[in-house]
């Protein structure tokens, strides 16, 4: 992975469904799934303290029944919470 991949911002929203991109699962398991609790911006510090950031999304991992934290370019998405309904603001 180089720093182009890397995003500053992600696309994650609380009550995504997201697993863990297939480099970072240990080879003797499969890919868990999870729903993200909670982001925090800005937080993850990808290579030193004056930056480039991202975000940091928090996910309740279903199978390890636990809440771990990473940086949002590790995750992958599988399933948006909800999404956007037209509106006549929308429009």
């Amino acid at each position: 992975m180089d720093a182009d991949e890397h995003s500053n911002k992600c696309d994650f929203e609380v009550g995504d469904i997201v697993s863990e991109a297939d480099y970072i699962i240990p080879p003797d398991r499969t890919p868990w799934a999870g729903i993200v609790v909670f982001i925090d911006p800005d937080r993850f510090e990808l290579h030193s303290s004056i930056g480039p950031f991202e975000d940091l999304v928090a996910v309740h991992w279903f199978q390890a029944g636990y809440v771990e934290c990473l940086p949002a370019s590790v995750l992958v998405m599988i399933q948006k919470a909800k999404e956007k309904t037209l509106t006549s603001d929308d429009e």
